[in-house]
């Protein structure tokens, strides 16, 4: 969920395209605000050590930045006496999300998910702070980096560690890898929204400052990333809740004895402790260890987990469990039992849980039940089963279902929900029934707007459902969930509102209208008819004149449905005919004689013609790429000479280089001319290109680019990748020029083909006249 709401932000449209440092700034201020109001009050200062820029970049750049994004609102936060002792900063991405309430994932945040966010980011990049009478809040592990390029750093940092999983790697970008880069440099890239190259620095510079671990492979496009700050922090966890054996004589058994004394609920706080804060500037957090004890059981609490407590479970004992720091039994209270070693969670069960899977049945208690025969008595501990578990076993790690990321904001409203699938495979196969629902709202709606469609109609749906929670979450979303339910004629319409807009359906209440309208209709015509009439005849009656008229209305839909259904098979009928008509005009066709040589059932052209053909057509093009280079298209005389000279040596080239005999088949001959065309083509073209890229009107092309391409700034990229990408546009645009100019020649001498007309032959008078006195005069 919180890598969910994060994306969600970032890919906000106020936010695209801007700086990292911006970025960077809208992620701080979405942690630190509050679950009431978007509202946060921050001093310059503060947000410089969040961002790791000095007090005048803040002035300067980052608030700047920020009032440029209309995405947070900016004012001065003054004292009484008008001074300014900070900012007042107001998210408004956020803001709007918890208005909709179209079930994004900012709106889905709560209190608990919003200081999990908050105590996460100040683990990565907090400043850190020491407030007087107060616990001190150590600096993130990246607080010592400032200056240029800290932000997107940061940034990299802390996207980096949302998608790492236990062990620290990372999850990385799937597709392919450009030409020598690396899957890191594009999985970073992907998250920061900035090109390969800029991403290989900045994974250059974590890995150089041991932030980040890079495992390359022998094989390219296999290098994985991994986050140590995340795989120790993991460990450490699990060593804490590991089982420790301790000798009870030992001085720290007696300790550990006099902790257990206590419950962490009944046990009364020391009067002398103050309050802790519960965030704000003042809210200690000792290591990242402690947010991963708090969160739940999967990556930095990205998704909620079931967890499998029994609330009247509060701990176990030494005797059975072996671990010396759990709480000692006593009188059940208030539901607060924490997933331990000997909980109810890891199937080790006391008296009075029902949980399933291991040791024997339980059996049932009837009234009156005064022994237990053979066994033991209720809640007394089985011999048996203390001598099969008396021995230490490390903590368990369940495996839950993850929500994927390209599902996460449509599947927001049921994310609590998700972990509850008991499968791995199941939820797969209903991951794949979503992306199927999400195709077919992308032809509906777009792709854009598909995945927000459908979680509005999750969270519809759930909200429907009232004091009934759902229980089996793949039965629900197959049956209730997904399927789209149309209240009228439009394909936009999902439960009386419109997909696109999310606003009522104009045409449900169109129809709601018409029938209402029919109502008022037929109430006033009985009210005029049955004036002296009871109130209840009038009703009885209004309400028979209402079955008739929808009944006629029902007779009229069945008359029109079943002309419908005959149309449709008068049509299906017209186009088998029309199948055919087509079918048995491709066989007279197939079946036809060749145009050239007369061959029979040659569908009007035979292969050898169709080669020949096709031959003379490369022929041609070879011949214009030469006299359009070398001629001026408008001496018609030389062009029609050049022509005619380039066009005899090209077929003599051809036939020249032509390898088969003359007993070869024809149709082979007629295709190896063909080829050889085609190469001689590709081979003059290639010519003609490199030497019209070396023309004046090229090299001042391309010095123009490769000039306006140098003078561009990046802040990411080095002088040495400024000149080789000015380069490279400077020699795309010379065979750009190439290109054109070898256009233009073509289309000369096609105009100048078109004015030459062969000129008439020239007869002299006195033949003229001979030939007119031939014919005589007519009458």
């Amino acid at each position: 969920m919180l890598a969910s709401a994060v994306h969600s932000l970032l890919k906000d449209s106020r936010l695209a395209g801007r700086s990292d440092l911006v970025k960077l700034a809208a992620v701080v201020l979405l942690a630190k605000a509050p679950a009431g109001s978007a509202v946060v009050d921050m001093a310059s200062r503060d947000v410089g050590g969040w961002l790791g820029c000095s007090l005048s970049h803040v002035g300067h750049t980052a608030v700047p930045g920020l009032k440029a994004t209309d995405a947070v609102l900016c004012k001065p936060k003054r004292t009484d006496e008008g001074q300014t002792e900070g900012l007042r900063l107001e998210l408004l991405p956020l803001r709007e999300a918890r208005a909709a309430a179209d079930g994004r994932p900012l709106a889905m945040l709560n209190k608990r998910e919003l200081a999990t966010l908050l105590r996460f980011c100040e683990a990565v990049t907090c400043p850190g702070w020491s407030p007087p009478g107060r616990a001190a809040t150590p600096p993130g592990f990246m607080a010592q980096r400032r200056g240029r390029g800290a932000p997107t750093d940061r940034l990299a940092m802390l996207l980096l560690s949302l998608e790492a999983r236990r062990d620290g790697r990372v999850r990385m970008a799937p597709g392919r890898v450009p030409r020598g880069g690396r899957r890191a440099d594009t999985t970073v890239a992907r998250l920061l929204g900035c090109s390969v190259g800029a991403a290989a620095g900045v994974v250059d510079r974590l890995v150089a400052a041991g932030h980040l671990e890079l495992q390359d492979t022998e094989q390219p496009g296999r290098d994985r990333l991994r986050v140590p700050a995340v795989a120790a922090a993991h460990a450490r966890v699990r060593k804490a809740v590991a089982p420790v054996d301790v000798d009870e004589a030992s001085p720290v058994a007696e300790d550990v004895a006099a902790d257990n004394g206590l419950c962490s609920r009944c046990a009364e706080p020391d009067a002398g402790v103050a309050e802790a804060a519960l965030s704000g500037e003042g809210w200690a957090q000792e290591s990242l260890e402690n947010l991963l004890l708090a969160a739940d059981d999967c990556a930095f609490g990205d998704q909620p987990t079931a967890r499998s407590v029994n609330g009247q479970v509060s701990g176990g004992s030494e005797e059975l469990s072996g671990r010396s720091a759990c709480a000692d039994l006593h009188t059940a209270h208030a539901p607060v039992a924490d997933l331990s070693r000997s909980s109810a969670g890891d199937r080790k069960v006391f008296s009075g849980s029902a949980v399933e899977g291991e040791g024997r049945r339980r059996e049932r208690a009837y009234a009156g039940e005064d022994s237990s025969g053979t066994g033991p008595l209720r809640g007394d501990k089985p011999e048996g089963l203390l001598k099969q578990r008396s021995g230490t076993r490390s903590a368990a790690f369940v495996r839950v279902a993850e929500v994927p990321l390209d599902l996460a904001e449509a599947l927001a409203p049921v994310a609590h929900l998700w972990a509850r699938i008991p499968r791995i495979s199941t939820a797969k196969w209903l991951a794949n029934a979503v992306r199927s629902e999400l195709v077919r709202l992308s032809g509906i709606v777009g792709p854009v707007f598909a995945a927000r469609a459908l979680a509005a109609r999750l969270a519809r749906r759930i909200d429907r459902q009232g004091p009934h929670a759902v229980e089996q979450l793949t039965g629900w979303l197959l049956h209730r969930g997904l399927p789209q339910r149309s209240g009228c004629w439009s394909h936009l319409c999902d439960d009386g509102y419109r997909m696109g807009s999310g606003g009522p359906c104009e045409s449900c209440a169109c129809l709601i209208d018409d029938r209402r309208s029919t109502r008022r209709s037929i109430a006033a015509t009985v009210a005029v008819q049955l004036a002296a009439a009871s109130p209840e005849l009038r009703r009885a009656e209004v309400e028979r004149r209402l079955r008739d008229a929808f009944r006629s209305k029902a007779a009229i839909q069945a008359v029109r449905h079943e002309a419908d259904a005959q149309g449709h098979v008068l049509r299906r009928t017209a186009a088998e005919q029309r199948r055919q008509e087509l079918a048995a005009a491709e066989d007279a066709r197939a079946a036809m004689a060749c145009r050239d040589c007369g061959l029979p059932d040659s569908a009007g052209e035979c292969p050898v013609c169709a080669f020949r053909k096709r031959t003379d057509d490369l022929i041609g093009q070879a011949v214009d790429l030469v006299v359009a280079l070398r001629v001026d298209p408008l001496d018609l005389r030389a062009v029609a000479e050049m022509t005619a000279q380039v066009e005899r040596d090209t077929r003599s080239l051809v036939q020249h280089a032509q390898t088969s005999d003359a007993s070869a088949d024809p149709g082979v001959r007629a295709h190896e001319l063909q080829q050889l065309a085609e190469e001689l083509l590709r081979q003059r073209r290639h010519r003609a290109l490199q030497c019209l890229a070396v023309s004046e009107s090229a090299d001042d092309a391309a010095e123009r680019v490769y000039q306006v391409a140098l003078r561009k700034t990046d802040r990411h990229s080095t002088p040495e990748t400024r000149r080789k990408a000015a380069e490279k546009a400077g020699a795309s645009a010379r065979h750009r020029v190439a290109r054109d100019l070898l256009g233009e020649f073509l289309t000369d001498l096609a105009r100048a083909r078109a004015n030459l007309v062969a000129a008439p032959e020239r007869v002299s008078w006195n033949e003229r006249l001979a030939e007119l006195a031939s014919h005589g005069h007519p009458g």
